[in-house]
């Protein structure tokens, strides 16, 4: 009989104690992921996460979410502590992925991890991911290797300031230069690279806020110190190729606080989403007495995909399935919605969506909706433009906090990079002005409906 065998030579499999995935989640863009890596975070137990993974990214998964990364004033992990943590939950049974930015394999530590693995006998796999040379290159239309320009190519980090490497290669890209980009170029020009040499830094690579500064070494070497963060610098002639007006600065950068991203076309628009996150911030005694009196309502109505997610965790956590709700209509607001309902096993009764001038209690009045016992999960702020709509067609409504809203003040968005910002819902309005008073006039404001439009004249007009 022929035997497989696997990384650890013939050594079966130990299920007990777990599976481990060291994943790259690509340079910031959250739909650079691969297939593979979308697919092992939707069967992960947990996920440990650090600084360079976009949130909108991990916000998608029910996993146990644990953030390893540093930020001012929280508490971060050394990688001593995240390979513990590694470990601790693989041999609980779990499947864990530890998502890393970028490459776990350039410059992301993923080989100390897969050590510590190796250790203690846990089974993993390792996920490539696109590295941020990779990404900045595409994304800024500056080619590594180019024939008769560049057909070499370095990588190669800005630490210690006092190891710089400087390989002789036609193209250097240096990571982690935050704060180090002066030490770096004058170590190139140490080298005797000439001072004509082009030079660009590409700043937060891929997301919404990329922003590249280009010249020549000299020139950068004579400018005043600045911390660029984060950062990518890259020296080479094919610099040259860089145009401004490149593929991705050219689409116009939507900030969508909730809705369908669909209205708008991926070939022309960047579709940036408000960093407010949703957390099972439920009043779990309001959540049991619905749950235990569920027979008492006639129609389920959900405003988003987040009520619909979060609905039925609670839902399924209480003993109780879908049948629960057989004599129920239910109804959806938008495809997010309708589609997060389908991974649950249902499908909408019926599926609504505003026509820029009706809300959703106007889509249901055309439905005939009218005394009804309506049950609306959704966020811990109510809202009431809502409520009011659907009790004034004769319906009894009972609101229903399944999640609420945790902004991330280290996350907020940059409005100097947004061209336009869609508001989904008067509750949408209200969570962005926690964190913006006012909105720079050239930004185009466009409203789902007739009271997400008064909302924002009430917050926002002059």
């Amino acid at each position: 009989m022929n035997h497989t065998s696997d990384q650890h030579g013939n050594e079966p499999l130990d299920r007990a104690k777990g599976y481990v995935y060291i994943v790259g989640a690509g340079p910031g863009d959250p739909e650079l992921i691969t297939v593979k890596a979308q697919r092992v975070l939707s069967e992960a137990d947990v996920i440990l996460y650090d600084d360079l993974v976009s949130l909108e990214l991990v916000d998608q998964f029910n996993a146990l979410k644990i953030y390893t990364g540093k930020r001012k004033d929280s508490h971060h992990f050394e990688q001593e502590e995240i390979n513990r943590e590694i470990v601790r939950h693989a041999s609980e049974g779990k499947t864990v992925v530890r998502l890393k930015g970028g490459d776990p394999f350039i410059f992301g530590r993923g080989g100390e991890e897969i050590d510590t693995l190796r250790n203690v006998g846990i089974h993993y796999e390792i996920i490539p991911g696109i590295t941020a040379a990779h990404g900045a290159s595409a994304y800024t239309e500056i080619p590594l290797t180019m024939r008769r320009i560049s057909s070499s190519v370095a990588f190669c980090t800005g630490h210690p300031v006092n190891r710089i490497q400087v390989p002789d290669t036609d193209t250097i890209v240096y990571y982690m230069v935050a704060s180090t980009v002066h030490d770096v170029l004058d170590a190139v020009a140490a080298k005797g690279r000439s001072g004509a040499t082009m030079v660009a830094v590409v700043q937060s690579a891929t997301q919404y806020n990329q922003k590249t500064y280009t010249g020549t070494l000299d020139e950068f070497r004579r400018r005043e110190k600045a911390v660029y963060s984060p950062a990518l610098l890259i020296i080479g002639d094919s610099i040259g190729q860089f145009i401004e007006h490149n593929w991705h600065s050219r689409k116009k950068k939507v900030l969508m606080t909730g809705g369908d991203s669909s209205r708008y076309s991926s070939t022309d628009y960047i579709m940036v989403h408000f960093p407010c996150r949703k957390i099972s911030g439920a009043d779990l005694d309001a959540v049991n007495r619905v749950l235990d009196h569920i027979a008492d309502y006639s129609l389920l109505f959900f405003p988003n995909k987040f009520s619909v997610k979060y609905f039925f965790r609670f839902l399924f956590e209480s003993g109780r399935d879908v049948r629960s709700l057989a004599h129920m209509t239910i109804c959806t607001a938008g495809s997010a919605a309708a589609a997060e309902l389908q991974e649950s096993g249902l499908v909408a009764d019926h599926y609504l969506e505003p026509d820029g001038t009706v809300g959703y209690a106007e889509r249901l009045r055309e439905l005939c909706v009218s005394g009804q016992q309506i049950l609306l999960p959704g966020s811990s702020i109510t809202d009431d433009s809502l409520v009011a709509g659907l009790t004034q067609m004769g319906n009894s409504v009972t609101p229903l906090g399944v999640y609420a809203h945790e902004v991330r003040q280290d996350e907020v968005i940059d409005l100097d990079f947004i061209d336009e910002i869609y508001f989904s819902s008067p509750v949408c309005v209200r969570n962005f002005q926690t964190l913006f008073k006012t909105i720079p006039g050239r930004i185009t404001v466009t409203t789902a409906d007739r009271s997400t439009q008064n909302e924002y004249d009430s917050l926002f007009g002059d």
